[in-house]
């Protein structure tokens, strides 16, 4: 195995694993139910004052089992290919969102997020930053879409898709059959 073929293992499960990460992000904000019992905990932690960690151990474990199912996944597919990529992958996965997750929360402070009048991010392919994720905590569905957790560009594939996919979300779908064009969760 040649360290490309492993390099290149690695960075389909960091491409992969942020897709998952930001599509089910998106599917969360258009899911009440869902909403209500797993992500809305995680906006009032962070648009209130800093009162914390900045990762506490909900977080810590939820980013856990993520990262233990990639890891059967990328060994699995290790096993299967030879190639340990896919679990190198997992692992520096693990490392990288715990990491970004503190970068991206770094704005967190005294001042509520919406007091703090950031300006809207610019729509962009590149990384996602801290400001660029401070509008999703301060204005969750608005666009430009930042559901990303790394990759801007998955939230412009994101936009260019939404007025096709939300019609297929929880939401969406039930709005359509009672009739209501309104329903997103924020």
């Amino acid at each position: 195995m040649s360290v490309l073929t492993a390099g290149s293992a690695v960075l389909a499960t960091f491409f992969v694993a942020d897709a998952v990460y930001t599509i089910d992000h998106y599917l969360v904000h258009r899911d009440r139910k869902r909403y209500a019992a797993t992500h809305s905990r995680h906006h009032r932690r962070y648009n209130g004052s800093k009162d914390a960690p900045q990762l506490d151990a909900y977080e810590l474990s939820t980013y856990t089992t993520a990262a233990v199912m990639l890891l059967l996944v990328g060994a699995t597919l290790s096993l299967f290919t030879g190639n340990i990529g896919f679990v190198v992958g997992a692992l520096l996965k693990y490392a990288h969102s715990l990491t970004f997750h503190v970068y991206q929360h770094r704005w967190w402070g005294q001042v509520p997020i919406r007091q703090q009048r950031l300006d809207a991010p610019r729509a962009h392919w590149g990384i996602a930053s801290a400001h660029y994720h401070s509008r999703h905590h301060s204005h969750p569905n608005d666009r430009p879409f930042t559901y990303a957790e790394s990759w801007a560009g998955f939230d412009r594939v994101l936009e260019a898709m939404h007025p096709r996919l939300v019609r297929f979300t929880v939401d969406g779908s039930h709005d359509r059959r009672s009739g209501d064009s309104q329903g997103v969760a924020s």
